[in-house]
């Protein structure tokens, strides 16, 4: 389950929060921001430790969802894979993030497991509580829980959005877009926007 207009709607408005009157472009569907928008120092920090020293550098492609998720998730992490490697051939380098919504039940190990199953250039970020509700802030970001109570803790629904977001080196969100539909734009840009590579 997923919705993405009420995702698109949400990234949109932390936009206008942070960079009012910032120029855009779009791709398609695909949102770039040709003003950078800093993300706050402990997302930036945060998506830095989910990554090997010698990544931590590059640019990130991060993607909001759940490893228990059988459909949105594992199509939207084979298209970021492919990213991943339309940006090696572009010679953009470019490590993907997988942001659980849903700690409760995505463990460590299993989201090892689960971000592994998609390419060694992808890793995860997993985060509880009031730590997690700041991350998604940050990024406007929203998940809806079906039917979790103390009665049932494993087998509930969650709603979340699509839009995954391209980050700079330096912790700037430049480019929204979903990931469902808007990979293939993105792909192009890694080879054809050369200047947006540029920093």
């Amino acid at each position: 389950m997923h919705f993405r207009i009420l995702s698109i709607f949400t990234s949109l408005s932390l936009i206008v929060a942070l960079a009012t009157l910032t120029p855009i472009a779009t791709h398609a569907a695909a949102i770039v921001l040709h003003q950078p928008v800093p993300l706050q120092q402990e997302s930036i920090t945060a998506l830095r430790h989910s990554l090997q020293p010698q990544d931590q550098d590059h640019w990130k492609l991060v993607f909001f969802g759940f490893a228990h998720c059988k459909e949105i998730c594992p199509v939207s992490m084979a298209k970021l894979s492919m990213l991943i490697k339309a940006a090696a051939k572009a010679q953009v380098k470019v490590n993907g993030i997988f942001v659980t919504v849903d700690p409760d039940r995505d463990t460590d190990t299993i989201l090892s497991g689960y971000t592994k199953s998609f390419g060694t250039n992808l890793s995860h970020l997993r985060l509880e509580g009031e730590q997690l509700e700041r991350f998604k802030t940050s990024f406007g970001v929203e998940a809806l829980f079906y039917t979790k109570n103390a009665g049932n803790t494993q087998h509930y629904q969650v709603d979340h959005s699509t839009t995954a977001f391209l980050i700079d080196p330096h912790g700037n969100i430049r480019v929204l877009f979903d990931a469902l539909d808007d990979t293939t734009t993105l792909a192009k840009m890694f080879s054809e926007d050369e200047d947006l590579f540029k920093l």
